[in-house]
């Protein structure tokens, strides 16, 4: 999911060039394969695979062997931790989803920072950030649109995405959420004469 090809790629472009058409806000798509390491989610599935290992000895072994018990423990934690690293859908179930959200939430912070959406001259920059692992989206306005567009009105956006996520199709759900974003700009920022495009329309990947 999370390759996407050279066409797929100019197509989210282009869909950015459009949206930016009917307004002087700039949209910057960003992906990234996930939000943090979750160290700790490979921990848990080592202590699953530990536990589980450890049970099915006691249910196999006709008598305490522990040389054997230990071997299997040790083979039922790397198994549990390996699954975790290798199945992004394993550690996907493990992850709580309030420590996805403020993961996700941070890793778009510092995209936001890092390629300078708070420089744009009137503080128009959007951030639209794809976490592929989490299957979240956030959105990010500058300080120049939340002042009038209500935060609330970005949910239509994270929704259109995830959609195109959860359908196996990042490309199309990307660039319709771009488009949707694109008609919350345009109502309230709409294109002003002499406007430049101060940030590049290209998909960014982090």
């Amino acid at each position: 999911m999370s390759k996407l090809s050279p066409r797929e790629e100019e197509a989210i472009r282009e869909a950015v060039r459009r949206a930016e058409e009917k307004t002087s806000g700039e949209i910057v798509p960003v992906i990234v394969p996930a939000s943090s390491t979750y160290a700790e989610v490979d921990l848990i599935g080592g202590l699953i695979g530990l536990a589980g290992a450890s049970l099915a000895a006691v249910w196999l072994l006709p008598y305490p062997q522990y040389s054997i018990l230990f071997a299997l423990q040790l083979a039922g934690w790397i198994v549990g931790v390996l699954a975790c690293r290798l199945f992004p859908a394993v550690k996907r179930t493990l992850l709580s989803r309030r420590v996805a959200q403020e993961e996700v939430l941070e890793r778009a912070l510092r995209a936001f920072q890092d390629l300078g959406l708070h420089r744009t001259r009137d503080r128009t920059g959007v951030l639209i950030l794809v976490s592929l692992l989490e299957h979240r989206v956030q959105v990010l306005a500058d300080t120049g649109i939340n002042a009038r567009v209500k935060p609330g009105a970005w949910d239509r956006v994270v929704q259109t995405v995830l959609d195109g996520v959860r359908k196996g199709d990042l490309c199309a759900g990307l660039c319709q959420g771009i488009a949707v974003c694109g008609e919350i700009l345009a109502a309230e920022f709409p294109i002003q004469p002499g406007d430049r495009n101060e940030l590049a329309d290209d998909l960014r990947r982090a």
